[in-house]
Order: structure tokens, then C-alpha cells, then sequence
């Protein structure tokens, strides 16, 4: 029987004040403030047989060269390899855009991130560790074929495609002291709208926080696949005609008021699920995978994009582009925990593939999984090929083909198979 260890650490990584947010194109003044710090957030757990890292920082996403570069850091210093190592963001509108930032910052960053996993296994300590999972309505599908903004959608629809679980991971020493608590859910970070100034995790931070405070130990928030998914706002009327007018950016504490009501009704579905936890076990086998994976372009490809000349996360993939290929290179990932499994998939993934591999998690005895998007890598948007053919805000700024999807979903439903046997 095998005694799984645990560490978790986290460091601040909150930019200066007047660094350029990143999230919205058009908005391109600098930071005036901050609402709450940006972390890196790390838990490592170890079976004796088998270490994984699993790292998650506040931002908006991170691009596969820089993601290597740290990967390589920590295989170097700690000895893990990079199959074992899943960085992924949370996808926050509201932290730095790294393509403004100074290298003094990126080399910063880089070292803070690798740092986090050094502290977490200088600090592994017997644990115990559950699983379960809630439902909440905090977000809803954004694709209303009836938005009053036109061929762009960008309209709550609550009758959309949706995945309302609230999978959680909790893990606590012998004492049954709180040592980690990690929460997955599917939503957009965009409750403080674009007329935010100020640099902030967004919801998340309510999530982490209401945790942290009633359960007295660390929490890490993992977005599942919301490409089409944005906070269930109070304010928008599918029924109306003409959305109501916004005051911003004159008055933004009904914003304030909204990002503390999303994030609140996600901590406390994970609170709820929690408190459902009756099996711990401390004798876990602990797998992992990692693939490259090639994915075809469109043959449409935004001018826009395939031009883009400016420092962007997407350089890496617009530079083969522009090079002439024809598909971009990509990862693929997966732990395997017991008999829970967690998937790391790159770009902004449309709810129902997240749906599907779900329902193919099940099928092959996977008790629970958790999906992170923006996983060591962003390729921007992958949507449905329905959602292709219906036109729309994603599918205009994808840079991948409509079968992209299918193709990252096979690979992904092959390595849980893998990885479950």
C-alpha cells in the first residue's frame, strides 16, 4: 500500500500598476489599479511511484514556447518531466497582456512558476484525498441565436448546450486539516466587463476566497471548457428586444456586486459537494500522458490573423501559419488519480465537447473528470462544426479548422482509455 504526499504552494505575480491588460483588443489603456493579487498556484501529489505537478496561474493564457521554457526548468531542477507537469490559466480578462510586458517580468514569471513546484515538494506531507462533485447555474451558454447584437451572438441563452458540475478535489493531512482544495467549473471570466481598469482573477478570486476562509487551507480554481460559456448575468433579458442600457464604465459596482455573486454561488456549490465526502484513501495510482497533436488550419483564415505582426501568444502557431502549413502543432494531456482523471486540452474549448468526453469518461469506468482548457498552450478558439456553418463571434476569430474539435477529443478519449487500463 503506497502513502500519498501532497504539497501545495502559490506566488504573487501581479504585474505594475499601468501594464496594459489583457482580454478585450480595444482596450488598450494601461492598469489604474488593483482589485485583488494574481497568483501561480501549484499542488503536487506523489504516489511513490509517480510525482505530477499541477500548476494554475491567474492569467489569461500562456503560450506553448513559454510554457516549455518553465517545463524545462523544473525537469532541470526538480527532476519531473514535463509529461508530469500541467500548467494551465484561469483565463482572467483582467491580468497582464504578456506581449506588453517588460522580459523582466516574462523571466520573472518563468522562475515564480517553477519556484511553486520546488516549495510544494520541498513541503509534501502525508495526505488523503476525495473527490465529488454539485451542480450550479453561474454560467450559461452565450451563443443566443436571437441576440439583439446581430451574427455576433454574444447573448446569454440560457437554453444552450451547458455543463453546470462543480467537480472537486479535496485533500487534507492526517489530521483532517484542509491542505488543498481544487474546484473545476466551466465559465468565462468576464463579469467585470471591459471598462475595468483594474487587474484582477475575476470571480475566481471569490471561489478561492470563500473557500480559503471557511475550510482554512488553500484552494486552486481550474476553468473548464467555456469557450461559449459567460457568467449568467442578472441583467440580461433574452426576451427584450434591445438589451438594457449599460452605465459603464460611470458606475461599475453593480460589476463588483455581480463578480461577487458568480464567484460566491461556485464556492458554495464546491462547499456543498465537499460536505458529500466520505471516502478518503491515502493508496492512489497516480499516470500520466502527454501527446503532441497536429491540427489543420482553415483554409479561411482570417486575414487579420494570418497578418499579425505584433508579439501576441499565438505567435508560435501564426508564425507556422505564415510560414504556409497547413496544420499547427499542439499537446494533449493527462493525470489519471485513483480512478478520477484530469484532462488539459489548449485554446478556448466550446461546452459540448467538454459534454462529450464527459459522457466517454463515464462509459470506460472514470469515476470523475476534470478538464482544464488553456493547458500548456492557447490555440484561441476551437468551436463545433455546427457552430462554424451558424457564423458568430468564435468561429470568426478561430484559427483552426471545424474539425479541430474532433480530432483533439479523439486523442484526449484515447489517452483516458490509456491511461485507465
Amino acid at each position: 500500500m503506497n502513502q500519498l504526499k501532497a504539497g501545495v504552494a502559490k506566488a504573487v505575480i501581479t504585474p505594475p500598476i499601468g501594464t496594459r491588460l489583457s482580454g478585450y483588443a480595444h482596450r488598450v489603456q494601461p492598469s489604474v489599479g488593483i482589485l485583488d493579487d494574481l497568483y501561480v498556484r501549484t499542488l503536487v501529489l506523489d504516489s511513490g511511484e509517480k510525482t505530477i505537478a499541477i500548476i494554475v496561474c491567474d492569467l489569461l493564457w500562456l503560450s506553448r514556447s513559454f510554457v516549455k521554457d518553465v517545463k524545462k526548468s523544473i525537469e532541470e531542477r526538480m527532476g519531473l518531466h514535463e509529461r508530469e507537469v500541467m500548467i494551465s490559466c484561469i483565463h482572467t480578462h483582467y491580468g497582464p497582456d504578456l506581449t506588453q510586458v517588460s522580459d523582466a517580468y516574462l523571466e520573472v514569471l518563468k522562475k515564480q512558476i517553477a519556484g511553486t513546484v520546488y516549495s510544494a515538494i520541498s513541503n509534501m506531507k502525508d495526505a488523503y484525498i476525495g473527490f465529488a462533485k454539485s451542480h450550479c447555474l453561474a454560467g450559461a451558454n452565450r451563443r443566443n441565436p436571437k441576440s439583439p447584437y446581430g451574427p455576433y451572438f454574444l447573448y446569454s441563452w440560457p437554453e444552450g448546450p451547458l455543463d453546470p458540475e462543480v467537480t472537486v478535489m479535496f485533500v487534507k493531512d492526517h489530521e483532517g486539516r484542509n491542505m488543498c482544495t481544487l474546484v473545476n467549473y466551466a465559465c468565462h471570466p468576464v463579469t467585470l466587463g471591459p471598462d475595468e481598469l483594474r487587474i484582477s482573477k475575476d470571480y475566481p478570486n471569490y471561489v478561492i476566497g470563500l473557500l480559503e476562509d471557511v475550510l482554512k487551507g488553500p484552494a486552486i480554481f481550474i476553468n473548464g471548457c467555456c469557450g461559449n460559456i459567460n457568467p449568467r448575468w442578472i441583467w440580461d433579458r433574452p426576451d427584450e428586444k434591445i438589451p438594457p442600457k449599460r452605465t459603464f464604465p460611470r458606475e461599475l459596482k453593480p460589476r463588483l456586486e455581480e463578480t461577487r455573486r458568480i464567484g460566491l454561488m461556485i464556492g458554495a456549490s464546491a462547499l456543498k459537494a465537499i460536505t458529500t465526502i466520505t471516502k478518503f484513501t491515502s493508496d492512489v495510482r497516480i499516470r500520466s500522458a502527454l501527446d503532441t497533436i497536429k491540427l489543420p488550419v482553415r483554409d479561411d483564415i482570417p486575414e487579420m490573423i494570418k497578418t499579425w505582426m505584433k508579439p501576441h501568444p499565438l505567435r508560435d502557431h501564426i508564425n507556422e501559419i505564415r510560414g504556409g502549413a497547413k496544420n499547427i502543432a499542439t499537446e494533449v494531456q493527462a493525470f489519471r488519480i485513483g480512478d478520477v482523471a484530469l484532462i488539459g486540452l489548449p485554446g478556448e474549448i466550446f461546452v459540448e465537447y467538454q459534454l462529450q468526453l464527459k459522457r466517454y469518461a463515464s462509459e470506460i469506468g472514470v469515476n470523475m473528470l476534470f478538464i482544464s482548457e488553456l493547458a500548456n498552450d492557447t490555440i484561441y478558439y476551437v468551436p463545433t462544426p455546427r457552430a462554424y456553418e451558424e457564423g458568430g463571434y468564435e468561429p470568426t476569430m478561430a484559427i483552426v479548422a471545424p474539425e479541430a474539435g474532433d480530432i483533439l477529443m479523439s486523442k484526449a478519449r484515447d489517452m483516458l482509455k490509456e491511461l485507465m487500463k
